[in-house]
């Protein structure tokens, strides 16, 4: 039987030390920093479009690519409570939400797990809930408790998302991911980050997944790490005095930013990132493999180009002709000046799919202003806009593309040496966020989000996926779109 082992971490590279506690108390009197957008990015300004004869090349230059170690890591720490968010409100009020209710169960058995909620159903002795209301709040509540199947308090990773017949989750299907393009010297690689409470069962499912075929026939390399609680940020009142709980500051985790730390550690040369929600059927396998592969070749043209001029400017010469074309080639500002070109040739690469706005949730490409290079691609998401700002508006609005995270990341310099990504962060592009804790009105610190000022200083290239690779479940109902269905 293949064996699976701990992935392995980049001594290499430092840890920074989170801010100070005065530091983030700073942050919350400073407020959160917008960004300024200078325009969206759209196809042809900013966005590559590929052709499929450009996208063939990309495929075949990402499989005969020698000696890459590639990995793919998935953030999976969330709980499924936003998945339920909707159906808990239901429960605590149904009398304002009949309507609803009643919408949700004319669908209820295309749930593939349905079998088993009618299995808890029986068991409990709650009639049918063809009944009425108050039998489909019965039904609600033993979908979500941990008298019935506790789907509420499961992390997403864990939940049965598809049926082949038999029921799977999202970790199956990020291996059978894994098994087409996170692969190497015939040895998978993949990482998942998890809440501490959750880690021993994504640990037995994944045993239990590497006795079945096909994932039986190829060694794995799957590691697992935790938010580091060194991350985690103070909360504060209205008036930004810290928030006493039991004698103790109270301090809550620091946002999807905090993982740059975990990504760090991690020893592989390309990596790709995207979340743990975001999986379609296996019927759909093919066309998410083939972009996916598609975004890393275009990553390895751009660090192929850049190996070039940075050969150049290694004999001390800068061609500016040179320069100019790759400009236009990537709708990137690379510096022309010899210091500043040197300094940029270091920093990490991303290329990142962007998918048309068809008024999904989430942050989108554009350019914005950039102290080091006049300008840059950057994700932003709208709570960093200032809407107040009519310019800002205007360029929101016509915004024609969406962040659906997913990612590709050299994290290897030029010579491919291991680059320290703490580095590369944007420290000013932190979230301050309304939260609320026992009842209590707080504000809480959030770090630059993972894909947003974590990553604001490396060199980022966008490139169009389609729609059909972006299948999130953000709500226990988007199970029932077809990308989810078996048929």
């Amino acid at each position: 039987m293949p064996k699976t082992l701990a992935p392995t971490s980049n001594p290499a590279l430092s840890q920074t030390p989170p801010p100070s506690f005065e530091a983030q108390i700073r942050k919350f009197e400073e407020g959160t920093k917008y960004v300024q957008l200078l325009r969206p990015a759209t196809v042809g300004g900013g966005i590559i479009r590929l052709t499929s004869k450009e996208q063939a090349a990309a495929i075949k230059r990402y499989d005969e690519a020698k000696g890459l170690v590639p990995m793919k890591f998935v953030p999976a720490s969330g709980a499924a409570t936003r998945m339920f968010k909707g159906v808990l409100q239901w429960i605590d009020n149904p009398q304002d939400h009949q309507e609803a209710i009643n919408a949700f169960f004319d669908r209820a058995e295309e749930f593939i797990f349905f079998d088993q909620w009618l299995e808890a159903a029986n068991d409990a002795d709650v009639e049918t809930y063809e009944a009425g209301v108050p039998s489909k709040v019965k039904w609600l509540q033993l979908l979500v408790s941990d008298e019935g199947l506790g789907f509420a308090s499961k992390p997403k990773g864990l939940l049965p998302f598809h049926a082949y017949p038999e029921l799977v989750t999202p970790i199956s299907e990020h291996l059978k991911e894994a098994m087409e393009y996170a692969t190497s010297a015939d040895k998978a690689r993949l990482h998942f980050t998890v809440s501490p409470e959750h880690h021993a069962s994504f640990e037995k499912e994944v045993a239990h997944l590497r006795t079945q075929p096909p994932f039986d026939q190829i060694e794995w390399e799957i590691g697992f790490s935790h938010q580091d609680r060194e991350t985690d940020t103070v909360a504060v009142d209205e008036k930004n005095a810290p928030i006493e709980v039991d004698g103790k500051i109270l301090r809550r985790p620091g946002g999807h930013g905090a993982l740059i730390h975990n990504l760090n550690a991690l020893d592989a040369d390309l990596i790709f990132i995207k979340n743990i929600d975001n999986v379609a059927h296996g019927r759909l396998l093919n066309e998410t493999v083939r972009y996916k592969k598609a975004i890393a070749g275009i990553l390895l043209e751009l660090r192929a180009d850049l190996q070039h001029l940075n050969s150049e400017l290694g004999k001390g010469l800068i061609d500016e002709v040179h320069i100019r074309e790759l400009r236009d080639k990537w709708k990137i500002r690379i510096p022309k000046d010899f210091q500043k070109l040197k300094a940029y040739l270091k920093r990490p690469i991303r290329v990142c799919g962007m998918v048309k706005n068809q008024g999904e949730p989430g942050g989108g490409p554009f350019y914005t202003t950039d102290g080091f290079t006049g300008e840059s691609l950057q994700i932003v998401e709208q709570a960093q806009i200032n809407k107040k700002d009519s310019r800002q508006r205007h360029i929101l609005s016509n915004a024609t593309h969406f962040n659906p995270v997913d990612l590709v990341c050299y994290v290897k310099d030029l010579k491919g040496r291991p680059i320290d990504l703490t580095q590369y962060v944007d420290d000013d592009l932190y979230f301050i966020a309304q939260k609320s804790h026992q009842g209590r009105d707080i504000k809480a610190l959030e770090w630059p989000g993972l894909w947003n000022g974590g990553m604001a200083h490396w060199i980022t290239i966008f490139v169009e996926v389609p729609i059909e690779t972006f299948n999130p479940v953000k709500e226990v109902s988007d199970l029932l779109r077809p990308a989810h269905l078996p048929n």
